[in-house]
C-alpha cells in the first residue's frame, strides 16, 4: 500500500514537471505531497481558485493557512524538519526571510516563467522570492457618507470626516504604508516618522480607534461607524460586490498609492522533488495569472497577462506606485513599534 502511494506521488511529480517543460524527476525524488503556505479567509480562497485549482500537477497538494508572521515563525520552528515547500509573503518580512537560510534562490531553469515578468515588477530580495501579484495600498471610503470625494492621504485628517476615520494599528503589517504616507505630508517618511505618528494619534483619538483585524474594519464600514480607512485595493474591489457596501469606493491617493506585492518563495525542503518549482512556474504563467486578476482583483505580473479594467483603474503599474524600504524596517522594527506605542497609542 505504501509502495503504491509513493508511486502515485512519483507519477504526479513527473507529470507536473512535464507540464511545466522541466526535466524529469529522478526515481524516489518525491516522498511528500506539495505543501503550500498562504492566507486564510477570502484571500486564501482566491489563491486556491486561481493558482492551485488550475494546477494539474499535484492533486494531493496541501495548504496551510496562516498570516505572514505566524508562517515565518512556524518555518523557523521547523527548520530541522520543514513542513512547507512553497510560501507566500508580503514584502514586510522578506528581508528577514531571505537572510534566514530557510528559502532557496529561484532557478530560472526550473522556473522559466521568471523570464516573462513585467519589467515594471522588481524582485524584492533578489532571487529569494518573486511577486506573483500586486495591488495598491490606498483609501477605502463610503461615497454616500463622504460629501466631498477623498482624493489623497491628507483627506484622512479633514474636519468634515472627524470621528469617522480609522486606520490599521501597528500589529497589522501594512500600517507602515499609512505611517509613511502621513509622515510624507510634512516632509517625513518611515525613516523620519514623527509627523506621521502624530497624525495617526489624531486619527485614533478622533474616531472609534484603530483596527487590528480586517473584520473590524469591514464591520465599521458596514455599520457606518467609519466612513474611510486606508486599505488594500483587492479587498475593496471584492467588498464593492457586497450589497451592504454598495457605496464603497477606492481612492489611489494623489500623492501616490503604495505597491503591495505578494511574493512566492521556495522553501529549502527537497521532499517534494521539483514539483514546488513546477507549481511556482505555473503561478507565474498566463493562465493562472489571468485567473488571479479576475478572482483576486489585483494585477498580474506576467507581462502578457490581460488586466481587467476595474483592476487597472485601482492598481497603477508598479513603476507608478510608491515603495517602502523594507530592509530598513527590518533593521529598525523594534524602535518603530516602540515609537508607535509611545505616540500613537498614548
Amino acid at each position: 500500500m505504501t509502495h503504491d502511494f509513493s508511486r502515485r506521488r512519483l507519477l504526479t511529480a513527473a507529470a507536473a514537471c512535464a507540464a511545466a517543460g522541466l526535466p524529469s524527476l529522478p526515481v524516489a525524488a518525491q516522498t511528500a505531497p506539495l505543501t503550500i503556505g498562504w492566507y486564510p479567509g477570502l484571500l486564501g480562497s482566491y489563491f486556491k481558485r486561481s493558482f492551485l485549482d488550475t494546477f494539474s500537477g499535484a492533486p494531493g497538494a496541501k495548504v496551510v493557512e496562516s498570516f505572514d508572521n505566524a508562517r515565518f515563525t512556524q518555518m523557523q520552528a521547523n527548520r530541522s524538519a520543514p513542513n512547507l515547500h512553497v510560501g507566500v509573503f508580503t514584502d514586510v518580512l522578506l528581508p528577514l526571510i531571505a537572510r534566514s537560510g530557510l528559502v532557496a534562490q529561484l532557478d530560472e531553469k526550473l522556473i522559466p516563467n521568471l523570464r516573462a515578468l513585467d519589467p515594471a515588477v522588481k524582485l524584492p530580495v533578489g532571487r529569494h522570492a518573486v511577486p506573483v501579484t500586486y495591488g495598491t495600498w490606498g483609501i477605502a471610503y463610503n461615497a454616500r457618507k463622504v460629501g466631498k470625494p477623498i482624493t489623497g492621504w491628507a483627506d484622512l485628517l479633514r474636519d468634515d470626516l472627524k470621528g469617522h476615520v480609522s486606520a490599521p494599528n501597528v500589529t497589522y503589517n501594512s500600517s507602515m504604508y499609512t505611517l509613511d504616507a502621513l509622515a510624507s505630508l510634512k516632509g517625513g517618511s518611515l525613516r523620519e516618522p514623527a509627523a506621521g505618528l502624530e497624525a495617526l494619534h489624531q486619527v485614533r483619538t478622533r474616531g472609534p480607534g484603530l483596527w487590528d483585524q480586517e473584520s473590524i474594519a469591514v464591520g465599521w464600514l458596514k455599520s457606518g461607524e467609519i466612513w474611510a480607512t486606508p486599505y488594500f485595493s483587492g479587498n475593496v474591489l471584492a467588498m464593492m460586490k457586497d450589497p451592504d457596501l454598495a457605496d464603497l469606493k477606492f481612492c489611489v491617493p494623489s500623492e501616490g498609492g503604495y505597491a503591495l506585492p505578494m511574493s512566492v518563495a521556495r522553501v529549502v525542503n527537497p521532499s517534494a522533488g521539483q514539483v514546488p518549482d513546477a507549481f511556482i512556474n505555473h503561478m507565474l504563467g498566463i493562465e493562472a495569472q489571468e485567473a488571479w486578476a479576475r478572482i483576486g482583483n489585483a494585477r498580474p505580473v506576467h507581462a502578457k497577462a490581460k488586466v481587467p479594467a476595474e483592476v487597472a483603474a485601482a492598481v497603477p503599474t508598479a513603476d507608478k506606485l510608491r515603495h517602502l524600504d523594507w530592509s530598513f524596517f527590518a533593521e529598525q522594527r523594534a524602535g518603530i513599534v516602540d515609537q508607535w506605542n509611545k505616540v500613537v497609542n498614548r
